[in-house]
Parts: C-alpha cells; sequence; structure tokens
C-alpha cells in the first residue's frame, strides 16, 4: 500500500517530516511521497537525516503546485522530480510574491470584508497566524466561529465544518469570501512545463473535489486533451466509488498514468488519516510501476 499526497509543517500539516515518516512505517506503507505545497523545503532535511531511521520503504519526491485554471486554481502534483531544479524555480517564481506576502494579503482582505458586514473579529494584530504555514481561509474561518453571534451574520451552514466554507464559499466568485489569485500563481500549462523540465511526471490532483466545475469529466478530458497531463490521482480520500471508477476509467482508456494519496494533512484535515484516508482508502503500490523508475 503506499501514500503519494501528504503534507507536512514544511506547508499546511501539523507533523513534522520525522513524524510522517514514523506514522508511515506503523502503517507499513511501501512507497510514500511528501508533497507539500508549493514547496520542496521538506527534502533539505530528508537528505539531512538518516531516514532508514524511521523508515523502511521508500520515498517519492513530490510537490503539489497551484496553477491558475481559467481564474481559479487548481493543484498539480509533481512526482520524481529534480528536486534542486524545482526548489530553484520556486525561489525564481515567488521571489517578488512570496507565499507568506500573498497569504498574509489574502487574509487582510478576508478581514476587512468580514468587518464590513458587521462580522465580530478580534484586532487583526492579534490574529495568530504563520503565514509560511497557514491558509489565509483556515485562518479566517478560526476566528469566524470564535463568536457564536456571527451564526445571525453569515449562513448557518458555515459553521458545521470548514470544507462547506471552503467550497461552497471561497471558491463561490458570488460570496465576499472569494478572492481573485489568478495574478499571484503560474498558469496551470507553466506548472506542468516546469515539473516535465525537472525531470519530473505531472499528475492532476484530486479532480472531482472542484465543484465550481460543472462537468468533471470534461474538465479531465480536457486536462488531458488540452494540456497534455500525464496522470490522473484516481485514488483519493473525498471521491465517492462512484468518482473512483470513472477517473480511473479515464486514465486507463486514455493511457494516462495513476496515482492515488490521502492528502493527509495531520489535525488540520480531522477524519482523514496517512494511508487510509477515511478509513477506506487502499492505494495499491503496483498502480506506480508504469512510471516510477528506481
Amino acid at each position: 500500500m503506499i501514500d503519494l499526497h501528504i503534507h507536512t509543517t514544511y506547508s499546511d500539516g501539523t507533523y513534522s517530516i520525522k513524524e510522517i515518516l514514523e506514522k508511515a512505517e506503523k502503517l507499513k506503507l511501501d512507497y510514500i511521497s511528501i508533497t507539500d505545497h508549493d514547496t520542496v523545503k521538506g527534502y533539505d532535511e530528508i537528505n539531512k537525516i538518516d531516514v532508514s531511521k524511521y523508515y523502511s520503504g521508500k520515498i517519492i519526491k513530490g510537490v503539489e503546485l497551484k496553477g491558475i485554471y481559467t481564474d481559479r486554481t487548481i493543484d498539480i502534483l509533481g512526482y520524481d522530480i529534480d528536486i534542486t531544479k524545482m526548489n530553484k524555480w520556486l525561489d525564481d517564481f515567488y521571489k517578488e510574491n512570496s507565499r507568506d506576502k500573498i497569504q498574509t494579503k489574502y487574509l487582510k482582505i478576508l478581514y476587512d470584508r468580514c468587518k464590513n458586514i458587521g462580522v465580530k473579529m478580534i484586532p487583526f494584530d492579534e490574529i495568530v497566524f504563520n503565514p509560511e504555514n497557514d491558509w489565509a481561509n483556515v485562518v479566517i474561518y478560526r476566528e469566524i466561529t470564535r463568536f457564536e453571534e456571527n451564526k445571525s451574520v453569515l449562513p448557518e451552514e458555515i459553521f458545521e465544518k470548514y470544507e462547506i466554507f471552503r467550497q461552497n464559499y471561497c471558491y463561490n466568485k458570488n460570496t465576499i469570501f472569494y478572492i481573485d489569485k489568478s495574478n499571484d500563481f503560474p498558469k496551470v500549462k507553466e506548472v506542468i512545463d516546469v515539473i516535465h523540465e525537472c525531470g519530473g511526471i505531472a499528475f492532476l490532483a484530486h479532480p472531482c473535489i472542484y465543484k465550481w466545475i460543472e462537468s468533471k469529466e470534461k474538465f479531465i478530458l480536457e486536462m488531458i486533451n488540452d494540456y497534455n497531463i500525464d496522470g490522473l490521482e484516481c485514488y483519493y480520500s473525498k471521491f465517492s466509488e462512484e468518482e473512483i471508477r470513472m477517473v480511473e476509467k479515464l486514465a486507463i482508456d486514455n493511457g494516462r498514468f495513476r496515482s492515488g494519496g490521502s492528502d493527509y494533512h495531520g489535525l488540520n484535515s480531522p477524519g482523514i488519516e496517512l494511508g487510509i484516508g477515511r478509513g477506506n482508502l487502499e492505494v495499491k503500490t503496483d498502480i506506480i510501476y508504469d512510471w516510477h523508475k528506481e
């Protein structure tokens, strides 16, 4: 069994590299991939430690990159990448508009919009926020739900869980929580190209989670035919069995590689566990034999 979609404290996960390795060892995972958002800094640490003290399986070098599709962000997973080349590209691209600056900007935008409609908030400078690791919408959600009285200002469903807030409001152009990010991230085509330039293979991450995309099948086929994506993340914690079969079939029928993973974030994604997702995820090792070379 494998898990090729894992986040650590180098992006928005809550567990360190060593803790992830130890967890993977307990689960007897054959392969894992650390796929932090828009950074490969975790591999600098991996290169400095004796991995075998923590984990006896194998690590596929990976990253999850945001790219602009139409005018919104989607995620592309890159595997078997040259870490040095990817690190340089990331440093160059985000030199002027770094992740911490982007997330701080988004947090201030969301904070001001909330205040303007009467949402009760603590003073901005008192918000606990680490812009190098935290996501602005996660932090603003925590602040919104801090006060019971905000239920009289905002839709009740927002308070049910973060996933509803993220999908129905942060990705919805008709709400105050939507932010146009098209100038802050590279285009999807550039993301795929840079993965290839780094010797890697590009996979469309979790294609069925984008609720703003009406036809998931049409979207996937566009990524295959127009963007020449190498593979699809077919097995994913939040997919239904029907979605898994649909993505899997599209990958096989169109000669694309398959990957899968939990999208583990530790405590930041309650209910999703390493390796097993929501309890029934089982990504078989043999799906990587077509594309991963030792």
